[in-house]
This record gives structure tokens, C-alpha cells and sequence, in this order.
């Protein structure tokens, strides 16, 4: 794996966040070792603008982000690439024990990673001198190329690992926080 990462702020203002991540798999054929995962952040504190002067006695923060992301997954047990013989036994009259024979499984060379992408919008909050606090998030992850074992009844064996369908998750978060006591020894939020 190779991994790097770039994060710019100016002025606590504007911020930014890169990553770029290359991972390998032995899992995968040469064509197909390498996953590439890039993703990046972006982030506005909304309450350092001149503008939002009218809610500086109330409002503490409050901060604008964006992030999109890819990431890769090749959660398959290994040798799926080329058909793999195991050691059957069998009892015959003569004493003539094990014989080779495939595994119930069927290789797939063309197997690829399976990737997730991430997309966040989200509004960050503190006002009331840090007595309250919560943020607003709405996402969305999308999932191509899904690992699945595949029945593949009829061609002698049980299974085969495909590179197959596709998934989606979206919808909008919300927490809040109010510090009710705030004590050196002790305090209570909900």
C-alpha cells in the first residue's frame, strides 16, 4: 500500500484535505492487482466571515463541509484466481487412499476490487457559549462492483466470487448536544 496525504488551512477559515491511497491485492490478477482510492474534504467556517458579525453574541461556530471519498475492498478468501486441487480421502478395499480433485468453489480470473463512494455534505454548530453543539449531514455511498458468491449450479461446482451489483445508502443525520452542567467535578449533557 502507498498512502499520502496533503491538508491546507488558511486562516482557520478555509480548509482543505487530500488523500490519495494505492492498494494491492494478491487477491487479484496483475491486470487487476492495483486499486487507486482517492478523496478529498473541504470545509468553510462559516462564522469567521465578516458578514455573520450579527450573531457574535450568540452563535460561537459554524462551519460549511464537503467530503468525497473512494475506498476499496477485497474482503474474498485468497486463491479464487486459478482452480485450486485439495486432498479428497476415501476408504477403498485396497488401501488406496486420497486423490486430488478441485474445490467446490470455481476460479475467477477477471475478479476486481469492489469500491465504496462516500459523498457528506454537513453544517457543524456551537452557539450559546459552546452550550449547545450539533451538526446536519446529508450522504450518500454508493457501491459497484460488490464481491458476491455466486451459486453456479449445473457446472460441477457450488460457487464462484463475481464481481456483481451494486449498492446505495443515502439520507440526512442530525445530532445535538446541550450541556445542561458544566462543572469541574462533575457535569450533564443530553
Amino acid at each position: 500500500s502507498y498512502f499520502g496525504r496533503v491538508n491546507y488551512d488558511f486562516k482557520g477559515k478555509y480548509l482543505l484535505s487530500a488523500t490519495f491511497r494505492a492498494d494491492g491485492s494478491s487477491k487479484f490478477s496483475d491486470k487487476n492487482k492495483w486499486g487507486y482510492f482517492p478523496s478529498a474534504a473541504l470545509a468553510w467556517r462559516i462564522s469567521d466571515e465578516s458578514f455573520m458579525g450579527f450573531t457574535r453574541g450568540w452563535l460561537d461556530d459554524m462551519k460549511l463541509r464537503f467530503s468525497y471519498g473512494t475506498a476499496g475492498n477485497n474482503n474474498i478468501p485468497s486463491g479464487q484466481l486459478t482452480q485450486l486441487l485439495e486432498v479428497r480421502n476415501t476408504t477403498w478395499v485396497n488401501n488406496f487412499g486420497s486423490y486430488w480433485a478441485s474445490t467446490s468453489t470455481m476460479a475467477n480470473p477477471d475478479l476486481k476490487w469492489e469500491t465504496t463512494i462516500t459523498r457528506n455534505l454537513g453544517l457543524d454548530f456551537t452557539v450559546l457559549g459552546g452550550r449547545l453543539n450539533g451538526s446536519v449531514e446529508v450522504y450518500q455511498n454508493s457501491t459497484k462492483d460488490l464481491l458476491i458468491r455466486f451459486p453456479t449450479p449445473g457446472t460441477g461446482y457450488i460457487d464462484q466470487y463475481r464481481n456483481m451489483g451494486e449498492n446505495e445508502n443515502k439520507g440526512i443525520e442530525g445530532s445535538l448536544n446541550w450541556i445542561v452542567l458544566d462543572h469541574r467535578n462533575y457535569g450533564l449533557s443530553l
